[in-house]
Order: structure tokens, then sequence, then C-alpha cells
């Protein structure tokens, strides 16, 4: 059961900020790592960042530019990797990964996916004066079952708390350096998740409760998304 849990976001390729997070998160006792995936598509090395995540063990997701990469499609985005030009053990690990994967906890089972269960380009969004309303009858299956007390998951590059009366979503963010690179790390014991920022250099810049303040929108599910949210990010 782990309480110390590491989480590494969207990793697009960027190997020297992946190794930044993993050592910084084993220095701060993290006894898990997680990642969202993702891990093709970026100006950095592929073949080095999936060598750091078999060397370290973390525990890793497919991301819906990991599967592009595979099918050879979307090729076209900035960036691209090939399949023919990165290593067979690359290949071998981005074929082996899973779409989503549980993950117990001292609090609970923990959910780690990219977008939302079996569906890698899902985003959720209770909306706000920039971005409409994204609901997901995906995730509300999932609180009504009651299996999960967290989801980890990725795909919007964006650090952020949804508080739902049966369980806290957790978007990991992105290591990619044009979206203010960072990654987290979410202690059960302390009841508290911490954010960090990789650039200039690895700061915390934001120590959050897990437990919702009087001011923090809890949702029944998706279709309760209001559109006035105000995001808790992990941002300073």
């Amino acid at each position: 059961m782990y309480s110390k849990i590491g989480i590494i976001g969207d990793v697009h390729a960027e190997h020297v900020h992946l190794q930044t997070a993993i050592q910084h998160l084993k220095e701060q006792g993290a006894d898990v790592l997680l990642c969202t995936g993702d891990l093709a598509d970026g100006e950095g090395d592929l073949d080095r960042c999936v060598d750091l995540l078999m060397e370290h063990g973390v525990r890793t997701v497919r991301g819906n530019h990991d599967r592009w990469l595979l099918q050879n499609k979307a090729r076209h985005v900035p960036d691209a990797h090939h399949r023919h030009l990165v290593s067979q053990a690359t290949v071998d690990f981005l074929e082996a990964l899973p779409v989503q994967m549980t993950v117990p906890t001292s609090q609970g089972r923990l959910l780690l996916c990219h977008g939302m269960g079996h569906n890698d380009l899902q985003k959720i969004w209770p909306g706000t004066e920039r971005m409409p309303i994204e609901r997901c009858n995906i995730l509300d299956n999932i609180i009504a079952d009651a299996d999960f007390n967290y989801i980890v998951n990725g795909h919007v590059h964006y650090r952020t708390l949804i508080h739902f009366q049966q369980l806290l979503l957790v978007n990991a963010g992105t290591l990619k350096r044009v979206h203010r690179p960072g990654f987290g790390l979410l202690d059960l014991d302390a009841q508290a998740i911490i954010g960090y920022e990789l650039e200039p250099q690895v700061t915390m810049v934001r120590q959050q409760a897990l437990a919702p303040c009087a001011q923090t929108e809890v949702f029944l599910n998706t279709q309760h998304f209001s559109g006035n949210w105000q995001p808790l990010t992990l941002y300073a």
C-alpha cells in the first residue's frame, strides 16, 4: 500500500526533465512513481525517457501520442517521433503499456490513466470563462461504481485538482518545456499534494490540502459541472 506517490505528467520526450523529476521525487521519499504517458513527440530523446522509466520502475500508462506513434498516425504533430527511428526496446515498451492501471494506496485504490479510463483522448473540465464544460460518462460510471478514491490523469497539461464527493481527480500536468513543466507529490499520510515546477530549477510552488475548503466546489459527477469553476491548481 503506497502513501507517498510521485506524479509525473505527460513526458513528451523531455528526458532531462524526466530524470530531474524522478531524482527529486525519490529524494522526497516517494514510495512509488506514476506517469500518465505521452512519452512520444517532443524535442528530447524518447529512447532515453524509456530507459529512465524502466530503470526506476516508474508505473506508466499509454497516452494518445504513444498510440499514434505505434499506429503511424498524426505524424504531422510538432516534433513527432517515428517508429523506425527509435529503438526496438522503446517500441516494445510502448506496445506493452496498459491504457489504465490500478494502484493500491493506504487510503484506497487509485486509477492511473491518460485521458479517462480506456479513452486516451478524453478531457475533463468543469467549465470556466475561458474553457467550456467537458463532461465524461466514463468518469461518471467510475464514480458510481465507487471502486476508486483517487484518479491521476494527464492529457490536458494543466496541474489541477477536481473534487467529487466520491473521489479526487488529480491532473498531473506535463514535463513539456513550453507548458510550465512540473510534477507533483501526493502524500496521503499528510493528506496533501505538493506541486513542483522545473524551470529554471526545481521549486516547490504549492502545497495543497486534499480535503476541499469552504470555497471549493465539490461535484457529484460531471453532469453537475456548473460552468463557473474556479480551478484549484498546483502552480505558483
